[in-house]
């Protein structure tokens, strides 16, 4: 077999590391490039099917994967995935912005509230009072069951009421029970935690409902047709302008003769079987 196609894609490679990207792609032909192909319906219309059948080809097969995640993945990727959640440390504002968020005050106010109800039931105020009088029987009963009433009615309000107040004041202790220094540890080893059981868990358990990765991939092919960024022109044009003149050689590395040879490889045969096409002379 000739050699023309090796030769052909080492020479190619020394030329494309040798250009500019604003020259190889110019701002203005990639801007018209964007708009074409999402103007273009039926382009759109064809890749759907493919794509929709690429998605559901690997859901089926995560769904059908029965393994624990740690079975599938190698040790050292299992070891780098916690040692990663470990090293992560959250926001403080991203932590305070979901914490003071009106969802989170609310679930804490009704943990606080079954809390101390169960406390009062538990610790049956209301039968302690009621002993104390000098009341029996069905009188007693009576008694009893309208003490009960009146006084459970009333330091439900009372209760809700305090927690209405009480419950900015908590997130923010909350907060700084998070953000601490001294309970960085803690929860270093609380992610990891979570990452071993994840690790332990079916891949096919990792997933979400059939329903709701449906409705991920429809929302994933929209947003694929349209900008993601409000000022994608602004963005590219700092881009060109930060990185426009850098030559390909410094975005990747050179290909391995192992890479050359399977790119040659394809075009040789390309060669073989259209005659009218050749890389000599």
């Amino acid at each position: 077999m000739s050699d023309a196609p090796a030769r052909f894609v080492a020479a190619l490679e020394t030329w494309l590391r040798a250009q500019p990207l604003q020259d190889l792609v110019p701002r203005s032909d990639l801007d018209a490039l964007i708009q074409e192909s999402r103007d273009d319906d039926a382009l759109w219309t064809e890749l759907r099917p493919r794509f929709d059948r690429v998605w559901d080809w690997i859901e089926a097969r995560l769904r059908n994967e029965a393994r624990p995640l740690r079975e599938v993945i190698s040790p050292e990727a299992s070891e780098r995935l916690l040692s990663g959640l470990e090293r992560v440390e959250p926001d403080p504002d991203a932590v305070r912005a979901f914490l003071r968020s009106p969802a989170v005050e609310e679930m804490l106010g009704e943990v606080l509230y079954h809390g101390i109800s169960e406390f009062i039931r538990k610790a049956d105020l209301v039968g302690r009072v009621v002993n104390r009088l000098p009341v029996l029987g069905p009188i007693r009963k009576k008694v009893m069951a309208i003490f009960k009433d009146e006084f459970e009615g009333r330091l439900e309000g009372q209760i809700k009421g305090f927690l209405g107040q009480f419950s900015g004041l908590a997130v923010d202790r909350m907060i700084e029970h998070v953000l601490s220094e001294k309970n960085r540890a803690g929860f270093s080893a609380a992610r990891r935690k979570v990452g071993e059981h994840l690790l332990e868990r079916p891949v096919q358990s990792l997933l979400p409902a059939a329903e709701s990765t449906a409705e991920a991939r429809d929302q994933l092919w929209a947003g694929l047709r349209k900008a993601t960024l409000r000022e994608e022109s602004v963005v590219l044009d700092q881009a060109y302008a930060d990185h426009g003149a850098d030559l390909c050689a410094d975005w990747y590395a050179p290909l391995t003769p192992r890479a050359r040879d399977l790119l040659a490889s394809p075009l040789a045969k390309f060669l073989a079987a259209n005659s009218e096409w050749t890389l000599d002379g």
